[in-house]
């Protein structure tokens, strides 16, 4: 086996956390043992770290992984680390008894006496996601470290762990990622991850929403576990038979194919032209319901397409759901703050308060403290802003009043300010291509308007739609006319409600133009943006009700993973703030998309390089050393959860940039006008009679 210990590149960093460090490791140590800890850059190019005998294999990833390979890669390396019984050579010296390397968040984990840590740690999450503290850049692997020193005699500074430790450094590493096992079990964990890459991108051509993989395990082992149930009791997924949404999938891997071979998955087939094939069930385009009783899988199905937007492990009995990228879930939040967004779609007349004069305007609806339905109106046209083409929507964490009114209800209130969800999906599909997926279980007018109905009953998948579609000309609903404008849950969409792109003020963005602290409050629920005034544990302030400027409450955004993603999500939202001023013309999607661009091409790191700061000679940057006393790391997260949190920024102020009128505008204006005034007519027409 080649020794390529010495083609680890290594160096030596001053650790910010190293006095509370150096106390979890002193206890228990004697003698007058000395200990410290430092950080440690490591880098190894991919060609060396594969190795001359895998060298064909090396090959074949760079030509056929592209970056999803680079990712994967360097996901394997971190779960392999973590892995790993043995992290420590001893006796290095006559004065360094021992090193050993961690993980950054080790010794966060340990400060906080996570005990459980050390015997759950070993399970990480099955997402894989890119992390700043392993990756691929330049064809070279990149890892961030902690090496703790024990010594004999003093406290080490970093000259002599430079001095003493670099070879044993690169030892280690030789060690712990030299196992026999590792190339071939990373080869099959790099190409699932590329299989799944080229599932998205498919879909994409499809004009699909997702996939779901036959034999897949959906249910989780518990509220709290990542790992997937048993089965049994788990039943794994399967297609309805005899249903267009049940299709099989042709994928070309090229060369990476044939380390899919040793995959367990049925619905998984390799042939001998580089195609790999899986059959499951596509969510087509356009509004697709998930139906069925209590406990039967609903929300679960839902669950499995929401995660599906992420990369899965080997083994975490999902890898092969898989959704678009841009699908975002769409639900209530009762309590969010909202500023300047044009939710006239779904909101509209709403009551005056006694003493208010001025009618609330909800082309320009702005609340502290939104309701039910107004905040998951607000959340639907943002994600609409943010560039979703799919909206995810469960009944249960939803508004019951935003989401559908039936006839009776309709003739009891009939100067009713909601437009519900149902009267809009189609006109949503059809003029703005933005798919739906909804779970329902209790409301039946939902059946007038799918293209697709998936019943589960007792976790079985059943196609339904054209039952659902009998039920629903029985009962005639989709003949109703509502108020002139239509078939009632078929209206079209008004040009008025579609959001104008917006962009955060300059006054509000200009207060975080540099030395912008993110801390993690509430239990790890809320983030903070500041300037870094203050030295206080983050851990422990709170969020207090007349001081919450820059607070932005994250505990609904569904699709967050963890509190280091929640936190890349502060970090990229002050770069955001500090880039909106010299991109006047730029609304928050453009300004996303060049974050994600910056993210693609320099990662996670970079933003935290760019954020702009007064340095006071530090050779650390504010911003990492920040990130390394409070979650270690950071994990990239989407650019939907971004958008997210910067509009839910207690403070905030947006404004609307101004777009070409070509005409239209004012045409649609006019007809909204015209359209309220008949509905006016119709209501005074119909309390007349009621009153007669």
């Amino acid at each position: 086996m080649r020794d390529f210990s010495s083609m680890w590149s290594v160096d030596f960093l001053v650790d910010p956390l190293e006095s509370r460090h150096r106390y979890h490791h002193s206890n228990g140590i004697t003698n007058g043992s000395k200990t410290a800890s430092f950080l440690v850059t490591a880098c190894i190019p991919l060609k060396d770290f594969f190795g001359d005998i895998h060298q064909t294999s090396y090959q074949e990833v760079q030509q056929a992984g592209g970056r999803a390979a680079q990712v994967a890669i360097a996901d394997f390396c971190a779960r392999y680390f973590v892995r790993q019984e043995c992290k420590e050579l001893k006796e290095i010296d006559n004065n360094f008894r021992s090193v050993s390397l961690e993980t950054l968040d080790q010794a966060l984990l340990y400060s906080k006496r996570r005990q459980r840590y050390q015997n759950g740690s070993k399970v990480c999450p099955p997402y894989v996601v890119e992390r700043s503290d392993f990756y691929c850049q330049d064809d070279n692997l990149n890892l961030i470290l902690r090496i703790n020193c024990c010594t004999n005699h003093g406290t080490p500074n970093l000259q002599d762990v430079k001095d003493t430790c670099t070879i044993p450094c690169q030892q280690l590493l030789f060690k712990i990622f030299s196992r026999d096992s590792l190339i071939p079990e990373l080869l099959h964990h790099i190409a699932c991850i590329v299989l799944q890459q080229r599932i998205r991108q498919q879909l994409m051509t499809m004009e699909a929403v997702a996939f779901l993989g036959n034999g897949s395990i959906l249910p989780r082992k518990s509220g709290k576990s990542h790992a997937p149930m048993a089965s049994p009791p788990a039943v794994p997924f399967q297609a309805p038979k005899d249903s267009r949404m049940s299709q099989s999938i042709s994928i070309d891997m090229g060369p990476l194919a044939k380390y899919l071979a040793k995959s367990t998955t049925p619905s998984l087939q390799v042939n001998n032209h580089n195609r790999v094939t899986l059959s499951g069930l596509v969510v087509p385009g356009g509004i697709t319901l998930i139906c069925g009783g209590g406990y039967h899988g609903k929300s679960t199905t839902l669950q499995a397409i929401a995660m599906g937007v992420y990369d899965k492990i080997p083994g975490d009995g999902r890898e092969w759901c898989v959704s678009v990228s841009s699908a975002v879930t769409v639900r209530a939040e009762d309590g969010r703050y909202v500023n300047n967004c044009n939710i006239s779609a779904f909101i509209s007349n709403l009551p005056t308060p006694p003493g208010v004069t001025k009618a609330m305007d909800t082309k320009h609806f702005s609340s502290e403290d939104a309701s039910g339905s107004t905040s998951q109106a607000a959340n639907v046209v943002e994600a609409m802003e943010m560039g979703a083409t799919a909206m995810l929507v469960d009944e249960d964490i939803s508004a019951a009043n935003f989401m559908a009114r039936d006839g009776r209800m309709r003739a009891l209130v009939m100067d009713e300010s909601i437009t519900p969800l149902l009267y809009r999906v189609n006109s949503l599909y059809q003029t703005h291509k933005i798919s739906s997926v909804v779970v329902v279980g209790g409301v039946g007018d939902w059946l007038d308007v799918p293209h697709n109905v998936l019943l589960l009953d007792k976790y079985v998948a059943y196609d339904a739609t054209k039952k659902a579609q009998s039920i629903s000309y029985q009962f005639s609903y989709g003949h109703v006319q509502y108020a002139g404008r239509g078939v009632v849950h078929r209206l079209e969409w008004d040009r008025s409600g579609t959001p104008i792109p917006r962009r955060p003020v300059d006054s509000f963005a200009q207060q975080y133009g540099s030395d912008v602290s993110v801390s993690i409050l509430d239990g790890g629920h809320v983030l903070s943006l500041h300037r870094d005034n203050d030295d206080s544990d983050s851990d422990a302030m709170q969020v207090i009700d007349d001081d919450e400027e820059g607070c932005a409450d994250a505990s609904r955004i569904q699709q967050f993973l963890s509190r280091k993603q929640l936190y890349a999500s502060g970090v990229c939202v002050a770069w955001l703030l500090q880039r909106a001023p010299n991109n006047p013309h730029a609304g928050l999607q453009s300004l996303l998309q060049q974050l994600d661009d910056l993210l693609d091409n320099g990662g996670i790191n970079q933003i935290l390089q760019d954020l702009r700061e007064e340095r006071n000679g530090s050779k650390h940057s504010k911003a990492w050393i920040h990130t390394l006393e409070t979650v270690g790391y950071l994990e990239r997260p989407r650019i939907f959860e971004i958008g997210q949190v910067l509009t839910r920024l207690h403070g905030i102020k947006m404004e609307e940039i101004q777009v070409e009128d070509d005409g239209q505008e004012e045409a649609a204006r006019l007809e909204e006008e015209r359209k309220r005034k008949a509905l006016a007519e119709l209501w005074a027409k119909r309390k007349s009679k009621s009153i007669e």
